[in-house]
């Protein structure tokens, strides 16, 4: 309950700020080509605080029809991630539902009706900032939903591959102004993509 209160706080002071910038973007699911869903990422920016909320919703078919929603965030005070979640629904799978709270020098990591605190560094960068920001010098990224650190690196002018823990990987394409303009899910059954309208 605390996280919610969180989140909806530090949502309202930064809506109702004049001085908040605001950047919205719209990515396109695809899969051969068809576009099976949509993503809406939003970052709000107030003085050295920013909160960053990503919603996507996809449907297809292989053999059965398969929906998903995932609704991720994460919050940062002065540069440094205070908060994420990470809640995903898909048919055929249990709900997750995964927070990271920053808890003086220590992270709290909450999922599978599990709580635990974990030692590390101030967290900079998570998954979420790779849709606006490049990844330059940066070869850590944090995942809310593996609640780890992943490996990052560039594989060509504006373009950078995420290294999962389970070998698979995602690779993030930028325009020159710095924005992700396609993630390529990599898997064995194919790949899908996320475009930017």
């Amino acid at each position: 309950m605390v996280k919610y209160i969180f989140i909806l706080l530090f949502s309202v002071c930064l809506y109702n700020s004049s001085h908040a910038q605001e950047r919205k973007f719209i990515y396109d699911v695809m899969r051969n080509g068809k576009v099976i869903g949509e993503i809406s990422f939003v970052e709000l920016t107030q003085g050295q605080k920013k909160f960053l909320s990503m919603n996507s919703n996809v449907e297809t078919t292989m053999i059965l029809t398969i929906k998903d929603h995932t609704a991720e965030t994460a919050a940062y005070d002065k540069g440094i991630m205070v908060y994420s979640s990470f809640y995903q629904e898909q048919t055929g799978s249990d709900i997750v539902n995964k927070t990271t709270t920053a808890s003086g020098k220590f992270y709290k990591i909450t999922g599978n009706g599990e709580s635990k605190l974990i030692s590390l560094l101030p967290i900079r960068y998570n998954t979420l900032l790779l849709y606006t920001n490049v990844p330059k010098n940066v070869n850590k990224v944090y995942s809310g939903n593996f609640q780890m650190l992943l490996d990052i690196k560039k594989i060509a002018e504006n373009k950078y591959r995420l290294l999962l823990p389970d070998g698979k990987f995602n690779d993030y394409t930028y325009n020159n102004n710095g924005i992700c303009t396609m993630v390529e899910i990599v898997r064995s059954l194919g790949t899908v993509q996320f475009v930017l309208r």
